[in-house]
């Protein structure tokens, strides 16, 4: 089974500047998104995805916002949860949320 990542909307975002830089990955895994750095967002922003992610049983995806150059630790800005029992429901849409954030993830099971 397979979770296709379809957008990522920057609702609010953590850096009072107005723009996030962040990475998506497993929990405890390796970053996928991007593929090496990070991604400049701004509030109301969308990134279109093309992300196929395995699905067997519950997996969890994290996204974090990283101060590049400060020396700071990334922060975790919240993780999502994708299961098996999501296939065929059409897109669906949950939020990762924290540390003064909000995005929204869209993404589809099959």
């Amino acid at each position: 089974m397979l979770a296709k990542l379809l957008e990522l909307t920057a609702a609010s975002c953590q850096d009072r500047d107005g723009e996030d830089e962040i990475v998506m990955s497993r929990v405890g895994g390796v970053q996928f998104f991007p593929t090496s750095g990070t991604v400049s967002m701004r509030e109301g922003s969308t990134e279109e995805l093309d992300i196929f992610v395995p699905v067997f049983g519950d997996v969890r995806l994290a996204l974090h916002e990283v101060d590049r150059g400060s020396g700071m630790p990334a922060r975790l800005v919240g993780t999502v949860s994708i299961s098996p029992d999501e296939a065929g429901r059409g897109t669906i849409r949950k939020k990762f949320e924290g540390a003064g954030a909000l995005y929204e993830l869209s993404y589809v099971v099959s």
